[in-house]
């Protein structure tokens, strides 16, 4: 009986079961990390379910460049290089770490540097500006290298940290060519430079295989990492059987991002335990001004969209508090977003509730979105109800079908129809809110807002503004500013992460787009370490949610 008003006061309010409750509720203490495995424990082996951004994920704990994306103060930490000087706005000097090896054992050398970085050069990726910066790559001994612009780019340290290193004989076979989106994972096999590489399976932006199996790079040149010796990822999942299977049995699922309307079922899970931190990730909600419904070409329709939806009640009852309101689209934990909510004021027009339904009333909207997006989507349609608005729904599973739509829709070559798409915009671009920026550039593939010559002008200079100066400060409010005044998105809170993640693996997670796999650990008690022994009762019991936010 106990047990049933508990779950009752907790679905109410999640707070009171960890406020109230706690000293009648049996949780038990996370000890995991007192029985740490052994460092690559030849049966150590996790599976995780990556529902967004599988192939950036991925390539990240693949590949390894000459600095690493990071959570600390400038975002970034050295990898294959062990130092470096910018001499001016145009010159760097890298000195490498000796010693280095490719995942098949192979000598990496300053040819290697070479030619990786020239190859780069002329297939670079087009979802910042370096496609349209030219450099020399001059050696200067053994393992030191000059790389010096042809002109100012601000973001050229950003941007290395996804130039990754490749035998000569992956880039002659495979060819990968710089797209939109991630091309660093065409295929498997000991070509990179890693913690794990890629023994089955391949992943890309627009189409990756459906589960990809990783393995420890016995070659990787910090010994201190990776943890693990396998890890099977899944990319294409059912959200609900994805939830059931961490939840509810043992072996199927490790690690999974989940709907915040799910948090009590992990908590009270026997085998999963809830982790949630403070994120620089964004849900991205699109409006079609190419050819979606022609009343949202109506500013207005837009804005009152956006003024229609009450953010406080979408935090507390859809996010169940797991986020932060913000003014803008892009996340209010980004410190430069922060500190323009906080500093300047957004003078916006406020509508009236007769303005907003007489705009709104009618507004039929063809709606294509994951499955993971659902119980977001659910509570936004809610609110815009009584304004007279109308969802049909199209609904799939898959990452990849999004990206055929929203990649193509741009140059008006989408076959599906559509006015509003759900985009899980986990901060790829890390730290920075060029993951949510470059959706405004409107002669890339990602923009779907048609013309505006002056955010183009913004873009321009954001390029070129270093970061931390007044300038870069200027124009980062130009851009969120404009965006807001447009009405580019349907914007709605900032998320947290909240993950699912058994109750024996030791994960804390990054703020941005990285899950660093290197740095996950496993206790003795893991079902791939029992080796069929059964989890103990004990082990069983509910345990609070672990919470690394503000």
């Amino acid at each position: 009986m106990y047990k049933i008003v508990f779950l009752l006061l907790c679905f109410v309010n999640l707070s009171f079961c960890q406020d109230y409750i706690v000293p009648k509720f049996e949780f038990r203490k996370d000890e995991s990390s007192k029985n740490l495995a052994q460092q690559l424990h030849p049966k150590s082996h996790i599976n995780i379910f990556l529902p967004s951004i599988p192939y950036s994920y991925i390539a990240k704990a693949t590949n390894s460049g000459l600095i690493r994306s990071y959570d600390n103060e400038q975002t970034w930490v050295y990898e294959l290089a062990k130092s470096h000087q910018q001499i001016d706005d145009f010159t760097y000097i890298f000195e490498l770490r000796q010693n280095l090896k490719f995942q098949n054992g192979q000598d990496f050398t300053m040819e290697d540097v070479v030619y990786n970085l020239n190859y780069f050069k002329k297939y670079p990726f087009l979802y910042t500006n370096i496609d349209k910066i030219d450099f020399d790559v001059i050696p200067l001994d053994k393992y030191k290298f000059k790389i010096v612009l042809k002109q100012k780019y601000e973001m050229f340290l950003t941007d290395l940290a996804r130039v990754y290193f490749y035998t000569k004989e992956y880039l002659d076979t495979y060819k990968p060519i710089g797209k939109e989106t991630g091309t660093a994972n065409k295929a498997a096999g000991a070509f990179g430079m890693g913690p794990y590489i890629i023994k089955e399976g391949f992943a890309m932006g627009e189409m990756q295989s459906e589960k990809l199996q990783l393995e420890a790079n016995p070659y990787y040149w910090n010994k201190e990492y990776p943890k693990i010796k396998s890890i099977t990822v899944y990319t294409q999942l059912d959200i609900e059987k994805a939830i059931d299977d961490i939840s509810d049995k043992e072996g199927v699922l490790d690690f999974v991002p989940i709907p915040f309307n799910k948090k009590l079922d992990i908590i009270l899970s026997p085998y999963a335990k809830l982790i949630v931190s403070k994120s620089t990730d964004n849900f991205v909600i699109f409006f079609n001004l190419i050819n979606g419904n022609k009343n949202l070409q109506n500013k207005q329709i837009r804005q009152a969209l956006n003024q229609a939806l009450n953010q406080e009640n979408l935090l507390n009852f859809v996010y169940k508090k797991e986020g932060k309101i913000s003014p803008f689209a892009a996340s209010i934990n980004y410190p430069i977003v922060k500190k323009i909510a906080k500093d300047y004021k957004f003078e916006e027009i406020k509508m009236t509730e007769e303005e907003i339904f007489k705009l709104l009333n009618g507004l039929n909207l063809n709606i294509f979105t994951q499955d993971k997006f659902m119980f977001l989507l659910k509570g936004i349609e809610f609110q815009l109800k009584k304004y007279g608005v109308v969802f049909n729904y199209t609904i799939t599973n898959s990452e990849k079908d999004i990206y055929k739509q929203l990649l193509s829709t741009n140059t008006n070559k989408n076959t599906q129809e559509w006015d509003l798409l759900v985009w899980g915009d986990d901060d790829w671009y890390y730290q920075n809110p060029w993951s949510v920026f470059f959706i405004y550039e409107t002669a890339g593939a990602w923009s779907t807002i048609g013309k505006d010559d002056l955010m183009q002008e913004y873009i321009k200079k954001y390029f070129n503004s270093k970061i931390g100066s007044s300038e870069y400060e200027e124009v980062t409010k130009d851009i969120l500013f404009r965006a807001k005044d447009m009405a580019y998105t349907l914007s709605v809170p900032s998320p947290n992460k909240v993950i699912a993640v058994n109750k024996e693996v030791i994960y804390k997670p990054y703020q941005g787009g990285i899950i660093p796999l290197w740095q996950i650990e496993i206790s003795n008690n893991h079902w791939s370490l029992r080796q069929g022994k059964p989890y103990d009762e004990n082990s069983k019991k509910s345990m609070k949610a672990l919470r690394i936010v503000e």
